[in-house]
């Protein structure tokens, strides 16, 4: 009778370790196809996969437009980075400085929940004289600038040039680094230049 007391016992303990592991294999599976629909999801609201939030993270989103250029970026701190554009006939070494005179500043607007914002450059010619253009930057807010023939052509492709841009693979920066999300340069001389980049907001003094 004892015997059979312990073998009931070591059957018992058998079919708690099996449903055990049935358990384990069934939420093992759950939460793997959680996190496919969440990697998903997360592709579809155009979210940027980031293992340490510390870090700013960028990559370019889809465009059916050769002249629209878009990001997502992604922020530890809302304030910590505003865009800057620049453009001239100066190389981009000299164009990427946020105290240049020339510089352009956009404040940028991430959503409180994710930390991201969306950041997009579009380039068109002007209807009345194609030789100009303008550059409409949009991070929450419109700006629309207008641009002189050399940056027109430069932008849409016509002059030959060298082109540098975040691709699809999320790119990191520790917070306190710029993060350049586009740059183009003739390759004449002398140098035609545009760039895009992220920075720190310039000191309160100006200086």
């Amino acid at each position: 009778m004892r015997n059979q007391n312990i073998s009931l016992l070591g059957l018992l303990a058998i079919v708690a370790c099996a449903a055990i592991g049935v358990s384990h294999a069934i939420t093992s599976f759950r939460l793997s196809r959680a996190n496919n629909e969440l990697a998903t999801l997360r592709q579809r609201l155009e979210l940027i996969p980031v293992a340490d939030p510390d870090l700013i993270a960028a990559r370019r989103l889809p465009s059916t437009d050769e002249n629209i250029h878009r990001w997502a970026v992604r922020l530890p701190n809302a304030n910590s980075k505003v865009l800057y554009a620049n453009w001239g006939s100066s190389p981009t070494s000299d164009l990427q400085d946020i105290k240049a005179k020339s510089v352009r500043m956009f404040q940028l607007a991430p959503d409180p929940a994710t930390r991201e914002a969306l950041i997009q450059f579009t380039v068109s010619r002007n209807p009345n004289d194609p030789k100009w253009g303008s550059l409409k930057i949009e991070t929450g807010d419109v700006s629309i600038i207008a641009i002189g023939p050399e940056i027109t052509s430069l932008l849409m492709g016509k002059t030959p040039c060298r082109s540098e841009a975040i691709g699809d693979t999320a790119v990191t920066r520790p917070a306190s680094s710029p993060i350049t999300l586009f740059t183009t340069e003739s390759n004449s001389s002398p140098k035609t230049a545009f760039c895009l980049w992220m920075d720190q907001p310039p000191p309160p003094d100006g200086g």
